[in-house]
C-alpha cells in the first residue's frame, strides 16, 4: 500500500504537511465565509436516517462538518484526505460542530489515477 501511495502522493516531509494544513484552515476561512450561504442552502436538502454514514472525499480541514447538524444524532462521518495532517484539523472542526468523536472518523488514503485500475 506504501508504494501505490508513494507512486500517486510523493512524500513530503512532516512539516510541509503540517504547515500546508494550518495555512488551509487559515486562508480559506475568507472564502468560506463568502460561500457560506451557498452551502447552507445546497446541505439543507441532505437528510438521513438514523444511521446514516457521510463519506467525505478530500475533506481538508472539514469546513463542510458544522453543515451536518441538521443530520440524525445517529449520523456518522468519514473523512479521507491524502494528507494526514489535515485530520488534525478535520478532528477540530468536527467538535467545533458538535459531532461527537465517536462519529468521526479520519482516513488518511489517496486514490490511482482510473488508467492505473485498467478500467479503459
Amino acid at each position: 500500500m506504501k508504494a501505490v501511495l508513494n507512486s500517486v502522493h510523493l512524500p513530503r516531509p512532516d512539516w510541509y504537511e503540517e504547515l500546508y494544513a494550518i495555512a488551509m484552515a487559515a486562508s480559506m476561512k475568507y472564502y468560506e465565509d463568502e460561500i457560506a450561504g451557498y452551502k447552507s442552502e445546497l446541505f439543507a436538502n441532505l437528510t438521513t436516517g438514523k444511521t446514516a454514514k457521510i463519506l467525505e472525499i478530500g475533506i481538508g480541514t472539514g469546513p463542510n462538518l458544522k453543515y451536518y447538524g441538521n443530520l440524525a444524532s445517529g449520523a456518522s462521518v468519514v473523512g479521507v484526505d491524502p494528507n494526514r495532517k489535515m485530520g488534525k484539523c478535520a478532528q477540530a472542526a468536527a467538535q467545533a460542530s458538535g459531532l461527537p468523536p465517536t462519529k468521526f472518523q479520519f482516513i488518511h488514503a489517496v486514490c490511482r489515477p482510473l488508467h492505473d485500475l485498467h478500467l479503459f
